[in-house]
């Protein structure tokens, strides 16, 4: 299947059938992510495959008490390294020079100086399983397979659920089988009110 059939079939799927999710597909899905960008090639992530229905119910309950997650055969872990300390940057760090220009100084000198870095930490490094998290969607629809975002989580809990070190936390989690039901036709905004090209068309920002 081309990358642009696997993208038009994905789907939020929020119901699932009982049939395991082969493990040469699991494999797919985690080399799918083992592949993904990451700013500097940091590679800062850890992806959990949890296939036991005690965790998955626990998971289920961080987040959210979202029942129906329980219904999925398998569920990725998707874990992000928070042990990226903002305060302990040196004010040369190119990585301090990087996020004042894109948030704005008083904004990063207002987090370095937050009591709590691991909080910070776990804001700076939220997108790190992001893109790798997608290219396992992908490949999931790519192979018949459903799955869907969970952001809502507790993140503290998820991650004592799945006995994760200090330095790792689950930011979100996948849901991943096989649709009970044919998915629902896509709907989306037209192009035409979504892009722009050069500039924007309308009065600037003051």
């Amino acid at each position: 299947m081309e990358v642009q059939e696997a993208i038009r079939r994905r789907r939020s799927i929020r119901r699932f059938v009982s049939t395991p999710v082969p493990e040469e597909a699991i494999e797919a899905m985690l080399e799918a992510a083992r592949l993904a960008p990451s700013g500097g090639n940091g590679q800062g992530w850890a992806f959990g495959v949890v296939t036991d229905r005690g965790q998955i119910e626990r998971l289920a309950r961080a987040a959210g008490n979202q029942s129906w997650i329980a219904s999925a055969p398998l569920v990725f872990a998707l874990c992000g390294r928070i042990d990226f300390v903002l305060a302990d940057l040196p004010e040369d760090d190119y990585a301090l020079e990087v996020n004042r220009d894109r948030f704005g100084r008083d904004f990063i000198d207002y987090l370095r100086a937050f009591p709590g870095q691991r909080q910070v930490s776990m804001l700076f490094n939220n997108a790190a399983p992001v893109i790798p998290g997608e290219h396992i969607a992908l490949t999931a629809a790519s192979l018949g397979l459903g799955s869907c975002w969970i952001g809502h989580l507790n993140v503290r809990e998820a991650s004592a659920v799945l006995g994760l070190p200090p330095e790792i936390a689950c930011l979100f989690l996948l849901p991943v089988g096989y649709p009970d039901a044919p998915p629902r036709p896509l709907t989306r905004k037209p192009l035409a009110e979504i892009t722009f090209r050069d500039r924007w068309p309308g009065p600037a920002a003051g």
